[in-house]
């Protein structure tokens, strides 16, 4: 084999080497990611009732987590009234489980208001908030899609990730909820997490 050729045979050969190593590193990250009770501790963020929000809230309670903003005018909401009817209908079961709504607008979204904002709720659902640059790096690490736009009067409004996460019971991502789903699928996810699927 020639020099040419051999070069072009080893070069090969660590692309491959390369590649694999990339594709190992990325699942293992993948394996690590949207594993609430390992990492949630380094956003400092905190409750409406101004507790910190940390690996506590995780700790052998399943979890439904929303994300949005006060301001929101109809998904929002349309979305913690669906949650609200979900925890009246799990009834007793409802307390073996955890709800969270977290702000995309912690700029705006402040304690007291995202307080007195869920009292037209479920009492059961958790507000939280932080700061600005917590919340971006929560929102990246949980893949939530965020962005302003601007309306009139330096006012904004923000698009947002719309579906409910589940987590199991131990902060490992379960999956995914969409108010379009039938409530008999709803309920048959939360009673997998409750069971400890």
């Amino acid at each position: 084999m020639n020099n040419k050729k051999l070069k072009i045979f080893l070069l090969a050969i660590f692309s491959v080497v390369l590649g694999i190593i990339c594709i190992s590193v990325f699942s293992s990250k993948n394996n690590e990611t949207l594993y609430l009770s390992k990492n949630v501790n380094k956003y400092k963020l905190i409750t409406h009732s101004n507790e910190k929000f940390d690996d506590k809230f995780f700790s052998n309670y399943p979890s439904l987590i929303f994300f949005g903003f006060l301001n929101c005018p109809d998904v929002c909401p349309f979305t913690l009234t669906k949650i609200s009817e979900i925890i009246e209908k799990l009834k007793d079961k409802s307390e073996l489980m955890r709800f969270y709504f977290v702000t995309v607008d912690p700029e705006r979204d402040k304690i007291e208001d995202l307080k007195e904002y869920l009292n037209a709720f479920h009492p059961k659902i958790i507000g939280v908030t932080g700061s600005n640059i917590n919340i971006e790096n929560f929102l990246k690490y949980m893949y939530v899609y965020k962005k302003e736009i601007q309306l009139d009067n330096n006012n904004y409004t923000i698009d947002h990730s719309s579906q409910i996460f589940l987590f199991n019971k131990n902060g490992s991502f379960f999956g995914t909820l969409s108010t379009n789903e039938k409530d008999n699928n709803i309920l048959g996810k939360i009673s997998k997490i409750l069971n400890g699927a």
